[in-house]
């Protein structure tokens, strides 16, 4: 990927919280959020990363933002430095990365009223005059598709769907370059959620923003994302385009995930097994040794328990963090009982042959 392309570069970010002592002789217990993730999003992209609710996607938005502090590793805005920004510095990268947040009922403050919740953010860093300000306010009520007769109301006098069409609003009023989305749809109902999916594509064509999407469902990142990551208890086990990963998923637990997801017709999976993970994922405050995965791996063998695989890059940008993911025939295939014959639906039919081997 040219530089020159690259708005978000992140390198080893970590996250680790140090909680407290259960007694005064024993050592800190270390939650282990984010270990070590590394990824860059291109200009007028949306990149996404899914994972189970824990894996650390949140943590690694939050992190970008500087709501929570990194333990280590870095992260570059358009070549700024996000993380070791200071003062006016970081009041300016702040206008340049903004949030969509999860919840659109605790993430607005009850207290405003919606034309100064929009015009918070232009107040505290933007010069404009007040007169721009409201102005500006008019127009992303009207991108968001509000009506100019409900900007003196409060929070609680819309729906839910409403309020996140606020949020949206709000985020989008400094002209960030780039639009963090925590799960912005997970609290919505499905109706509500394909609308404001497709209110976000709207925008993102018509503005060229860049986002990174945070989520746990497949379907709607598959509708809105370029690229997507995938997460496993702090790292990225799986990285590659939208067509890579959804047409040719290679890690044991991108499998698993595409396998859990619900189908009209359970009849109907193209003839694949579905694929059921034993156990719970391991704690964050003492992560296995090896592969994360390993402990819940069908397909694990002795070097998974002691070596953790590195995110190594196969074909075209398609990188995978598994040692038992393999080249046959011209192709990297799955490690059995993931390859296609076996696996969920997601693998074309073509590699069937040469993975099955």
């Amino acid at each position: 990927m040219p530089r020159d392309d690259v708005l978000l570069d992140v390198r080893d970010l970590r996250v680790h919280y140090a909680l407290r002592r259960p007694h005064p002789f024993a050592a800190a217990p270390t939650v282990h959020a984010v270990d070590g993730v590394s990824f860059r999003v291109r200009r007028g992209s949306a990149f996404g990363i899914v994972g189970e609710s824990g894996c650390g996607k949140s943590t690694t938005a939050l992190a970008l933002l500087r709501l929570v502090e990194a333990s280590g590793g870095s992260a570059s805005l358009d070549g700024a430095d996000l993380l070791g920004a200071r003062g006016a510095a970081l009041a300016a990268l702040r206008a340049k990365v903004q949030m969509i947040f999860q919840d659109p009922y605790s993430s607005l403050d009850p207290r405003q009223r919606v034309q100064d919740i929009i015009a918070k953010p232009m107040r505290q860093l933007t010069a404009l005059a007040p007169a721009a300000i409201a102005a500006r306010v008019d127009e992303l009520m009207a991108l968001v598709g509000l009506r100019q007769d409900q900007k003196r109301l409060f929070p609680h006098q819309f729906s839910g769907g409403q309020r996140q069409r606020i949020g949206i609003a709000r985020a989008l009023a400094v002209d960030p370059a780039l639009v963090v989305c925590d799960e912005p749809v997970s609290a919505l109902d499905v109706a509500i959620q394909a609308q404001v999916i497709n209110l976000l594509a709207r925008i993102q064509r018509e503005r060229g923003l860049t986002y990174v999407f945070i989520s746990h469902d497949l379907a709607v990142v598959q509708h809105l994302c370029d690229e997507v990551a995938v997460m496993y208890l702090g790292r990225i086990v799986e990285r590659g385009s939208r067509a890579q990963l959804f047409g040719t998923p290679l890690h044991p637990y991108t499998h698993a995930l595409m396998s859990a997801e619900p189908v009209k017709d359970p009849a109907r999976r193209d003839g694949h097994s579905r694929i059921r993970l034993q156990g719970d994922p391991p704690s964050p405050l003492d992560p296995p040794a090896g592969c994360h995965f390993h402990t819940r791996c069908p397909a694990a063998e002795a070097r998974c328990r002691s070596e953790a695989p590195a995110l190594r890059e196969l074909d075209g940008g398609h990188h995978v963090a598994c040692h038992r993911v393999a080249w046959r025939d011209g192709r990297a295939c799955p490690p059995p009982p993931f390859a296609p014959g076996a696996a969920p639906a997601g693998v074309p039919a073509d590699g069937a042959a040469a993975c099955a081997a």
